[in-house]
């Protein structure tokens, strides 16, 4: 009884600092995020251990349904990280909207001034297996499935099973 009443209350403190969640969406206490960052659908989960660092119009949007398993890491920035519906991601994957890059010109540069950003979509019935990385704008179509530890950067297809690192089509979904 106490621990629903804790819930409800950290629920309620969300969603007063600028989170949008629907009813039935959940986040664990231990999830380390600026609220206004949040918007989660119906039944969708942010499980423990998960961070999401963001500032500015950058933010998380988890569709309806989808979840992030624990041990989670999303550096956003001011980018946008969308999921759709039916979406799970295994425990300890990475999510880089905002990340270092290696410039052309890269030993006239110093790294820490080279940075690369964008947003990341992932799209409806996707299954991101344990482990994954996904870079700075990458795009996951419909009905996709990542095999664990595989690294995700550019546009994968619908349809596919992908693997690796970098993930390449593995073979088609049904």
């Amino acid at each position: 009884m106490l621990n629903r009443l804790l819930l409800l209350l950290w629920r309620c403190w969300l969603q007063l600092r600028g989170a949008k969640l629907a009813a039935s969406a959940r986040v664990n206490p231990s999830v380390k995020a600026r609220p206004a960052a949040l918007q989660l659908g119906a039944h969708a989960r942010l499980y423990w251990g998960g961070e999401v660092l963001s500032h500015g119009a950058g933010g998380l949007q988890l569709g309806a349904h989808s979840h992030l398993a624990p041990h989670y890491y999303c550096l956003l920035g001011a980018n946008r990280l969308r999921f759709g519906d039916h979406v799970a991601v295994g425990p300890r994957c990475m999510f880089f909207c905002h990340s270092n890059g290696i410039p052309a010109d890269a030993p006239a540069t110093p790294f820490s001034d080279c940075h690369v950003d964008g947003d990341i979509s992932v799209g409806n019935n996707v299954l991101i297996g344990a482990g994954c990385i996904v870079l700075p704008g990458a795009r996951i179509g419909d009905n996709v499935v990542v095999g664990a530890g595989s690294v995700v950067k550019g546009v994968l297809e619908s349809g596919w099973v992908y693997a690796g690192a970098p993930a390449r089509k593995v073979k088609p979904l049904c």
